[in-house]
């Protein structure tokens, strides 16, 4: 992706699906976190309560995993990434946050960006995926997003944002849970029907990609990261609304706002 952010590489799958594994923004190389190798990675009674805990009390059942907890520690491992990702994450919150939540979906939904693009509303793959929501383009199309020559709505925050809503929500009623749902996203519906047959997610993720298999503990272990980031070591700055500007017009004639943020970035956001 652009600006140096970490990817990881894509994978094929068998069967009659071809589809191409979205890259997910995670630091390091592919083969550091391919896999979170078994090893010494421990937590004190105190730090096991509360994962225990906190694992309860999401709109999304967290299941208690040794998988997640090593991300948890891989992430707690890699502070200046996972900081510096929360900290975009509080220009863009309080504006995907009350779309996700207006549409019915668990407001934990609204993390999933720390995961697909690091909550850069520019970063684009190597597969093409682009956007917070890194929507590859037949997808985009699909769910209702322009993707031409001319404008490319996958960078546009909030119709991004809506259009992952109506993906999330199709994929969950298609599986009947998140984890396969989560994974449907990141590999394609039809690779997680091929693969797993929609038989659980923690028995049958090993059928699917090295980078799916990973994708539903990362986003978990993120989940409880950010449940109390101060207890983990995290600073969190304070709340940044992103503000707006007056409109222009841009090449499609769409209405838009340019968001500029606090350090000065602008943003666009067509409405």
């Amino acid at each position: 992706m652009k600006r140096g952010i970490g990817i990881l590489a894509l994978c094929c799958f068998l069967f009659s699906c071809t589809a191409t594994v979205k890259q997910a923004v995670i630091p390091k190389s592919r083969d550091t976190i391919r896999l979170v190798k078994k090893g010494s990675f421990t937590f004190s009674e105190e730090e096991e309560m509360f994962i225990y805990q906190e694992a309860k009390n999401f709109g999304i059942p967290v299941p208690d995993r040794e998988e997640i907890r090593r991300y948890i520690w891989y992430f707690l491992q890699n502070k200046p990434y996972i900081q510096k990702t929360l900290q975009r994450a509080e220009y863009y919150l309080p504006l995907i946050k009350p779309i996700i939540e207006k549409s019915g979906l668990p407001s934990e939904l609204a993390l999933l960006p720390v995961i697909e693009s690091g909550f850069n509303p520019l970063a684009v793959s190597r597969s093409g995926a682009a956007g917070l929501w890194q929507f590859i383009p037949s997808t985009a199309k699909r769910y209702g997003l322009r993707v031409d020559e001319q404008v490319d709505e996958r960078f546009d925050v909030i119709k991004s944002t809506e259009a992952a809503v109506r993906y999330l929500k199709d994929l969950y009623n298609m599986f009947g849970n998140w984890e396969l749902a989560l994974a449907a996203y990141n590999c394609g519906e039809n690779c997680v029907k091929n693969k797993t047959a929609g038989v659980d997610f923690w028995i049958t993720k090993d059928m699917l990609p090295v980078e799916t298999r990973n994708y539903v503990p990362a986003f978990f272990a993120v989940l409880l990261l950010t449940r109390d980031p101060i207890k983990y070591g995290l600073s969190i700055p304070e709340e940044r609304q992103a503000k707006a500007e007056s409109p222009s017009a841009d090449v499609a004639n769409h209405r838009e706002k340019i968001i500029t943020l606090d350090n000065g970035a602008k943003i666009i956001i067509r409405e």
